[in-house]
């Protein structure tokens, strides 16, 4: 195995039937660091003789499936796209299990745009709250840094949403997978998904029920001119709406993607 990618949120703005919100656990085989770069902002975490464990998002849901594949100390971080609740809420979560764990209190590195760690504030107690930087060690990251989780090397870009978004490049075990985070048509993204094995993106709507708000989804067919204009080698259309149905938003995008498709489904893993 060179890098893998198991779905543990697949839905857009609300949970579906069956579908948790955004997360997405990418795992790197043990490299000792081989592929690891010093971080523009933030720490690193070394790598050693186990896999390196990154969560990409974490949605409302996402962490009872994170915990269906690893054990939640088995993460080496998470890193938050944005601040909307369907992908990050389920941090207070996290933070309580990392707190109360039978093993004793454990801590996580959380990247994530400015203004997360007093968004999860907002929703403990002030006791609580006094235990979250021990906790969780937040590390505010934008667009244009890069940092180094074990053997991945993440950089980010810019999305286009209507609050700061990170997309990010991760680079491991000689793959790299792209993960749009939510946005809009963007070159930024596209940067991102250049050449990328796997390109996860954003793909909300059906471009027949147009026209849509602008600056906020992709629809599937803008998903596969995306992916096709970076020359992606595969396609996950994913945070589909739960009313929407998916097979329909991945037939857009073959309208303009000739390359493998898929649909994110919780539980759904793709080895590279």
């Amino acid at each position: 195995m060179s890098l893998s990618v198991h779905v543990c949120g697949s839905a857009g703005t609300h949970p579906g039937p069956g579908r948790a919100c955004s997360g997405y656990l990418v795992t790197a085989p043990a490299s000792g660091g081989d592929d690891a770069q010093a971080p523009a902002r933030g720490d690193a975490t070394p790598g050693g003789a186990g896999p390196t464990r990154l969560l990409l998002d974490c949605g409302n849901g996402s962490l009872a499936n994170v915990q269906r594949a690893c054990e939640l100390t088995d993460l080496d971080a998470v890193l938050l796209s944005h601040l909307h609740p369907d992908h990050c809420v389920d941090l207070f979560g996290l933070y309580y299990a990392l707190r109360f764990h039978p093993a004793g209190p454990q801590s996580m590195p959380v990247y994530a745009p400015a203004g997360a760690e007093a968004l999860l504030r907002l929703m403990l107690s002030a006791e609580a709250a006094m235990h979250l930087p021990k906790v969780c060690r937040f590390h505010t990251v934008a667009a244009g840094d890069t940092f180094a989780v074990g053997g991945l090397r993440v950089e980010l870009r810019a999305a286009n949403h209507p609050v700061e978004t990170v997309a990010a490049r991760i680079e491991g075990g000689g793959r790299t997978i792209a993960y749009s985070g939510d946005t809009h048509v963007t070159q930024e993204v596209v940067a991102a998904a250049r050449d990328a094995d796997l390109f996860i993106c954003d793909a909300t709507w059906l471009d027949r029920e147009g026209p849509y708000p602008a600056g906020i989804h992709c629809t599937g067919a803008e998903a596969g001119r995306m992916a096709a204009d970076a020359g992606a080698g595969r396609l996950l259309v994913t945070h589909v709406v739960p009313t929407t149905n998916s097979a329909e938003v991945a037939a857009e995008a073959a309208g303009f993607f000739g390359g493998e498709i898929a649909i994110a489904e919780d539980g759904l893993e793709i080895v590279l």
